[in-house]
Formats: C-alpha cells, sequence, structure tokens
C-alpha cells in the first residue's frame, strides 16, 4: 500500500491533473508563419486559454457555454480546410493521443486486413491563429486590398509586409461583400453562387461532425448526364491558392513553369474527375491507401490535400469557355450543343436544398493581410471549431534559430537565438 500511494503521489496524480489542465484550461501553440505579423512572429511559442470560449465536454462535440470572441480579438481554431479525424468518418476512427508536434493518433475499426490498425495522422488536423474580423450578422468585403466591414473600411491589419504592388482578382485583393450567417438563419441553396455554397458546405461539416456532406458535381451534354469529360483547353489564372489545380494542369500536359508571372493564365487539357473527386471530399489524400507508409511505432500515415472552392468558379468558366467553343464547332446546327453545371449538397447521401445554422460563425484573417492564407480563402469558422483565446508568449526563438529540440549541441546558441523581450508579453496589449 506503501508503494501504492507513493506511486499514485508522485507520477499518476499529477500526469491526470497535467491532462487535465491541457484538455479545459491551457493550449500550447507555436507560430509556423509570418501571417500575424507585427503581432506574432514566426518561431514565437504562446499559451491560450481554452476555458474562456468554452469547457469541452468529455466525449462529446460539445462544450459548456462562456464567452464567444469578439471582432479584434486573436484566437486559436481547428483549421476548417481538412478533416476533423481521417477520412472525415469519426465513427471509423478512434481519437487515441494528440502528440503535440508528431501529430495525432487514431484507431481503425475497420482497417484492412495486413494494414496496422493504429493511424498517424502526422500533418493534422491543423490549428490556425488568426484575428476575428467579424462575427455573425457582419459584412465583410475586400476592395483592392482595404477591409470592409458593415460597408465601412476598417483598419483592422494590414497591407502586408512582403507583397506585390499590383492588385489582383484573388481573395487576396478583391472579395465581393458577404453577410456572416446567424445562427437560426436558413439559408436556401437555390439563391446561392458557386462560392457561397462552398463556404456553406463547409460550415455545415463544422456543425455536424456525426454526417457525411459532400458537395456533387454534375456535367450534362444536351441534357445527358456525363460521367467523363475532357476539357481540351483548360484555362486558369496563375494564383498561389490554386496550386493544386495548376499542380494537375502541369502534370497533366507536361508543362514546366517557366517565365509565368502572378496572375498569367495557364492553359491545357483537363479532366472533369478532378474536380467531381475534390469537391465531393473537400480534400484528396496524400498517400495511396492501397500502399499504406509506415509512420511512427509502426502505424500507418495519412495526410490530406486541402481544396480551395475558387477553384470551381474556374470549373464555371471554363464550361462557359467550352459552350463558346462548341457553338463555333456547330454553327451550322439550328441547335448548337450545350454543356451545363450543376451543383448539389448531399446530407448522408439524401440531396438536401436548405440549411439551418446552429451556432455563432466568425471571419477570421491574418494582420499581414497580403501573406495570410485565411477566411478570404476558406471560409466562415464556426464556433464548435473555436478552441482558445491567444493569452501570453512564454518563449521566441528567431525564425533562422540553428538550435534544434533533439540535438543538445545546438543548445549552445540559445542565449543569441532567444527573443528575449517576446518573452511574456500579453497578446492582447501588443
Amino acid at each position: 500500500m506503501k508503494y501504492f500511494n507513493g506511486f499514485m503521489r508522485e507520477f499518476a496524480i499529477p500526469i491526470v491533473s497535467a491532462l487535465v489542465v491541457i484538455a479545459f484550461v491551457i493550449q500550447a501553440f507555436k507560430i509556423p508563419s509570418g501571417s500575424m505579423e507585427d503581432t506574432l512572429f514566426e518561431g514565437d511559442f504562446l499559451l491560450g486559454l481554452k476555458f474562456v470560449y468554452g469547457v469541452p465536454l468529455p466525449f462529446s462535440h460539445s462544450k459548456i457555454p462562456v464567452s464567444e470572441p469578439d471582432a479584434g480579438e486573436v484566437v486559436i481554431f481547428r483549421y476548417p480546410g481538412e478533416p476533423e479525424y481521417p477520412d472525415y468518418d469519426h465513427k471509423r476512427y478512434t481519437h487515441l493521443a494528440n502528440a503535440l508536434m508528431f501529430g495525432n493518433f487514431f484507431w481503425d475499426n475497420q482497417a484492412p486486413s495486413g494494414h496496422s490498425k493504429l493511424v498517424h495522422y502526422a500533418d493534422g488536423p491543423k490549428d490556425y491563429i488568426k484575428r476575428c474580423i467579424a462575427k455573425s450578422g457582419q459584412t465583410v468585403a475586400v476592395k483592392d486590398g482595404k477591409l470592409f466591414l458593415d460597408g465601412v473600411e476598417n483598419p483592422m491589419g494590414g497591407r502586408g509586409k512582403y507583397t506585390e504592388r499590383s492588385r489582383g482578382n484573388s481573395p487576396r485583393d478583391n472579395l465581393k461583400e458577404i453577410k456572416i450567417p446567424e445562427p437560426g438563419e436558413i439559408i436556401n441553396f437555390d439563391t446561392l453562387s458557386t462560392h457561397d455554397l462552398w463556404w456553406i458546405r463547409s460550415l455545415m461539416i463544422q456543425e455536424m461532425p456525426d454526417s457525411l456532406v459532400e458537395f456533387k458535381i454534375s456535367l450534362t451534354k444536351d441534357g445527358q448526364e456525363l460521367q467523363d469529360y475532357d476539357f481540351e483547353d483548360f484555362r486558369v489564372p496563375l494564383e498561389n491558392h490554386k496550386y493544386l489545380l495548376l499542380q494537375a494542369i502541369f502534370n497533366k500536359n507536361r508543362l514546366v513553369s517557366q517565365g509565368l508571372n502572378y496572375g498569367d493564365t495557364v492553359n491545357g487539357a483537363m479532366n472533369l474527375n478532378f474536380f467531381r473527386e475534390f469537391a465531393r471530399t473537400g480534400f484528396l489524400a496524400r498517400h495511396n491507401p492501397n500502399k499504406p507508409q509506415p509512420s511512427l511505432f509502426g502505424s500507418r500515415l495519412v495526410g490530406y490535400d486541402a481544396f480551395d472552392g475558387s477553384q470551381l468558379e474556374d470549373l464555371e468558366a471554363n464550361v462557359d469557355f467550352e459552350n463558346i467553343r462548341l457553338a463555333l464547332a456547330d454553327s451550322t446546327e439550328e441547335e448548337a450543343t450545350r454543356l451545363e453545371l450543376k451543383w448539389q449538397i448531399l446530407v448522408n447521401g439524401n440531396p438536401v436544398k436548405e440549411y439551418k445554422v446552429k451556432d455563432m460563425v466568425y471571419f477570421m484573417m491574418g494582420d499581414n493581410r497580403d501573406n495570410s492564407l485565411d477566411s478570404r480563402y476558406w471560409g466562415f469558422v464556426s464556433a464548435r471549431n473555436i478552441k482558445a483565446k491567444a493569452f501570453i508568449i512564454y518563449y521566441s526563438l528567431e525564425k533562422d534559430s540553428k538550435v534544434e529540440l533533439l540535438k543538445p549541441w545546438t543548445w549552445v546558441y540559445l542565449p543569441t537565438d532567444i527573443r528575449w523581450s517576446r518573452i511574456a508579453r500579453v497578446i492582447h496589449l501588443i
């Protein structure tokens, strides 16, 4: 009994206490990029307060509400552009542990024969940190790089430290005015553009973790649905957030991206199924599930590439281009061949035409506005994805530091590589 009491006092109780603190009180976060400069720098390590925005309930998707983010607060949240569980299937995968810098581990309850049941989600699900710009009921727009809230220009954030002088049509520079949905609001899909429908689908996924929400694309030719279609001359502007589509065009056409500038048009053959498969789930597996890559502790490695919904607008534009080409080719016919593109939202395989918003919704942006991947690209953040309020910087290293945690001989550089002036800085006071 003496040894048992000693074990409980020295090991078990401190470990349980630490796990409770990690689960309900604080969240550690490392700034991986310059998207929040000059507020937060790459290499800053900070603590976020979880209980400020709600206490998570164990073994559920819910939390006890406490308060909600206000515009201007710096917030840590789960990135909505990738699955929370592998393949978005929480029934199949059971979360085991968050190994911090090593990613998350899951248990596959339906692992194929010969495949490891232990799954290593090494780079996800990711947490992001941005400033809350607006919330439900407000409107947001970007015009020539300037932010407008409720129709009034707002200086929150900034132009960006490292950017081109020119402005284009990307969400970074121009985003039409969008109203942020309110709790209880019923959204009719028939009234939405492709862009808006994609954002609502993302919101549905966040608010309906127990359901399979899919975005179905269909293409008809003279009223007959096509199972496959090749665009002979698919055109897309060269923009960073369209890298997956651009990469597919380069690979399919064996092109080399030389002498191209931001905003140039890239063109080549493209197949409809690229969009079908991506749009259906919103992501694609980075690793071949039939040839699993080994990972830590004999686990099976999984990872995903997110799909930017603006590429569906490129698909729309190219269907229009294709119809012009077909009309010119069939100019002798009384009625030219015509392609028609349609979208549909499926929930657990059943088509739906409207959605009732459940919780508060937020719009996030980086302070280094022109160099931030944020809500302008991937849409709204649901209250359910909010994790913590950024609180204090507890440690900070120069971004090009030679220090590596697992290489003790590099620790000699610590005195010169630590940003001493940033330690213990309260974030809302920066």
